[in-house]
């Protein structure tokens, strides 16, 4: 018989203990709270895809799954603020149909890009647990298959985005990233939670680009469209 590597059994071990936890306990819709689901249908049915997607500057190609309002901003809000960390899993999951959506996308055909998250501060990431846009990366990479790739680091640490202006955002993040990575040999596809106005993933890509990178590009879960959506 042959032997299953230990990845493989690690990953059936994994689905058994999220699928025996989902019958101790319930999970609830991220949108609406119902019981039974992360990602109800009724909330799925609730997003709405953004106008056009947005030009970000030094990305080659941007997507998001949907508009920053309704059940797709609660259950952002809730895995970003409120450790409700299983929903990266379905957001995830609309990180995917956003890239097999949009003609852009087409360049990834037989070049599949390296997967990086934006890095929080350390000091930030500490206070949090966690960085909700390396848990999406991590379940895109399980989804596409696509592998992962680390080094670009967070080395200033920037005061909250939230209610910034446009111009503030941009100074806020200016020079706040660096690349401690390998060289890249591959595109680079960017993973974030929210774009509000493309100035975090502008230094990123930067960043990337003075490391090497040729091409950048990036997918958020939602795209803030301006008033009360700007976090």
């Amino acid at each position: 018989m042959e032997r299953r590597s230990t990845s493989t059994v690690l990953s059936i071990a994994s689905s058994a203990w999220e699928r025996l936890l989902d019958v101790l306990y319930p999970p609830r819709c991220g949108g609406c709270d119902r019981r039974g689901t992360l990602l109800c249908d009724d909330c799925y049915s609730q997003i709405e895809p953004p106008y056009l997607d947005a030009q970000v500057e030094g990305i080659d190609a941007f997507a998001s799954a949907g508009l920053f309002k309704g059940p797709l901003r609660e259950a952002v809000h809730k895995l970003k603020y409120q450790s409700d960390t299983p929903l990266a899993r379905p957001l995830a999951r609309l990180l995917s149909e956003a890239l097999s959506r949009d003609d852009p996308w087409s360049v990834l055909d037989g070049n599949p890009p390296m997967l990086m998250h934006v890095p929080l501060h350390s000091r930030k990431e500490q206070a949090r647990g966690y960085n909700q846009s390396a848990l999406l990366t991590r379940e895109l990479s399980r989804i596409t298959g696509w592998r992962l790739q680390a080094g670009l680091v967070r080395i200033k640490e920037t005061q909250p985005q939230v209610g910034l202006s446009a111009e503030e955002r941009q100074r806020n993040v200016a020079e706040a990233f660096a690349w401690e990575g390998d060289e890249i040999d591959a595109p680079i596809l960017l993973v974030d939670d929210v774009c509000t106005t493309g100035a975090t993933l502008s230094q990123c890509a930067a960043t990337l680009k003075s490391a090497g990178a040729g091409q950048v590009y990036a997918v958020t879960v939602a795209k803030a469209v301006g008033g009360d959506d700007m976090m």
